[in-house]
């Protein structure tokens, strides 16, 4: 039987294999043949869709769109139109992203400039450049951006780690 390793398309996709039995365990491959020795075999289409999914992603897609931008695919259709709702939708999100951090970057500059100037800051008990900072709800992926976060779809939940 031929067709490609594991290791052949993660390579060629730059993607590790097991990220690709990842993206089969959830769908978003469809399981290959196997030989019969159990090898899964792979096609050159196979590496052309992880390359795909992996731009996608890049793009901010989530595992769940590029499933459904797949699906039409397969199924014939012309997945642009969706994309494109898509792509709308995930431009907002990103501009209202901006908007937060913009305000996150002024609150932190004005709290920097309060402290500058002054001599050598002590804080005793809890840091006062904290303490002292306007309080305001974080929003919705702060968390994330301020740890260098990315969500993939590969990460683990709590649960799941145990």
């Amino acid at each position: 039987m031929a067709g490609l390793l594991i290791g052949d398309i993660a390579e060629r996709a730059g993607l590790s294999a097991p990220t690709i039995r990842y993206y089969e365990s959830i769908g978003l491959l469809a399981p290959p043949p196997r030989s019969a020795t159990g090898y899964r075999r792979y096609t050159d289409t196979t590496v052309e869709e992880l390359r795909f999914i992996k731009k996608a992603q890049s793009l901010g897609f989530s595992l769940e769109e590029i499933r459904e931008i797949l699906a039409l695919s397969r199924a014939g259709d012309t997945p642009c139109s969706h994309v494109l709702d898509l792509s709308r939708r995930h431009l907002a999100a990103v501009e209202e992203r901006i908007r937060q951090l913009t305000r996150f970057r002024d609150q932190l500059a004005s709290e920097v400039k309060k402290w500058d100037g002054e001599r050598e800051p002590t804080c005793r008990g809890l840091c006062q450049i904290i303490a002292s900072a306007e309080e305001r709800e974080p929003a919705v992926g702060d968390i994330e951006l301020h740890l260098g976060m990315r969500r993939t779809g590969q990460e683990k939940t709590r649960t799941q780690r145990r």
